[in-house]
């Protein structure tokens, strides 16, 4: 937070804290490791209070909506790569807005 000249604010604390970001990470990547860490990273999700309650609802939903949106769109038979770039385009999108809704 800045203050009148440019100086921070001594103790004031971050947006995010470390847990959070591993949150983030794991919601992000943790269905690559054998899912445990997706359910690891939303039950950090779920257990801070930087969120609100649709936020951490929208963070739950994120990555099962980004995967059936991919499995939708094969339904046109694009290439798999243009697929893939959809689910991570919404799944980027909400964990963006997750760190920018974050509250102090």
């Amino acid at each position: 937070m800045v203050v009148g000249g440019g100086a921070a604010l001594q103790g004031s604390e971050p947006r995010l804290r470390t847990r959070d970001w591993i949150a983030l990470a794991l919601l992000m990547f943790g269905p690559f490791v054998l899912m445990i860490g997706w359910f690891v990273g939303v039950w950090l999700l779920w257990a801070s209070n930087r969120w609100s309650m649709v936020w951490k609802i929208v963070g739950t939903a994120a990555w099962p909506i980004g995967w059936v949106a991919a499995a939708s769109a094969e339904f046109f038979q694009p290439p798999l790569w243009v697929s893939l770039l959809v689910a991570g385009v919404i799944e980027s999108a909400v964990y963006l807005a997750l760190i920018v809704e974050a509250r102090v």
